[in-house]
């Protein structure tokens, strides 16, 4: 966990699991939570796994709030209503930066779902509603236009129906509409490769593919040095009302502040590279 007035690092690259170097220069409505170092499941499956909550990105340009117009750049979060989502939208509004969060929900429904989730309104968040998984790409391109980072949140739940492209496919889409409007940066919230590797896999077979999609999207888009790939596995807690399975026996959960810290610090150049598991996320 981190405080919300907490000075970020200096830029750093990250590679490793736990290693950091000093750098110089619903179908998918939410976050998807996961920590590094940990198993994923259904939400019926069995103990050792669990499931994950999507996040969200969609949208058809519909403000409801605009942004000041003296900020240090422009942020857009695709599933910012979401629970990692909501988070990196409050950190980085109190840094400064101005803020769009995009979902298929209406804004009206996005600025009630992070009210519930952060405990008060941002209302200098612009919140836009399209879907990403059906807008064209020039629309997709449009409400990144004038962006200085891009985060992606979105995704949808171990075990969903079209989990594969809901992940992967719709992750993508993303990462080339961000290109294709001259983002500097992405940073996209995968999956741990202790879950994706272990015995998960031979359940969740495609959920997993569609996160391996979407990582390997950013960084043949981006590069390295351009992006930051978040892997978490168990994210502790969840929006208020929602029951989720716990995680395996031994396992401890990251604190989502905790991604949403490194989220931002990927948004405003901070961090590069990928942070694979709950350790490394919390070592930040």
């Amino acid at each position: 966990a981190f405080s919300t007035n907490s000075v970020l690092p200096t830029r750093r690259h990250v590679s490793a699991p736990s290693s950091l170097q000093l750098k110089s220069d619903e179908q998918y409505d939410g976050d998807d939570r996961h920590s590094p170092k940990c198993e994923l499941n259904r939400r019926t499956a069995l103990s050792t796994t669990f499931a994950i909550i999507a996040t969200t990105a969609s949208p058809f340009l519909h403000p409801i709030v605009s942004n000041a117009q003296d900020s240090k750049g422009k942020v857009v979060v695709y599933g910012g209503s979401g629970y990692v989502g909501a988070h990196a939208c409050s950190l980085l509004t109190q840094q400064g930066y101005a803020v769009t969060s995009i979902s298929r929900s209406s804004p009206e429904t996005q600025l009630a779902r992070s009210k519930s989730i952060l405990g008060t309104s941002l209302s200098n968040v612009d919140y836009i509603s399209l879907d990403a998984g059906k807008a064209s790409l020039d629309d997709l391109s449009a409400s990144m236009k004038d962006a200085t980072a891009v985060i992606s949140c979105v995704g949808l739940s171990p075990g969903s129906q079209n989990q594969k492209d809901g992940n992967g496919l719709v992750n993508s889409r993303i990462t080339q509409a961000a290109k294709a409007a001259s983002v500097p940066k992405i940073v996209y919230i995968g999956v741990s490769s202790t879950l994706a590797n272990g015995p998960a896999k031979f359940l969740l077979g495609d959920y997993f593919s569609g996160k391996a999609t979407a990582e390997k999207s950013v960084t043949s888009e981006f590069g390295g040095k351009n992006s930051l790939i978040i892997k978490p596995a168990i994210i502790a807690g969840g929006p208020p009302g929602e029951i989720r399975p716990p995680g395996p026996p031994g396992v401890k959960a990251v604190d989502v502040t905790a991604v949403a810290r490194a989220a931002v610090s990927g948004a405003v150049g901070d961090l590069i590279g990928v942070i694979d598991g709950n350790e490394a996320i919390e070592a930040l």
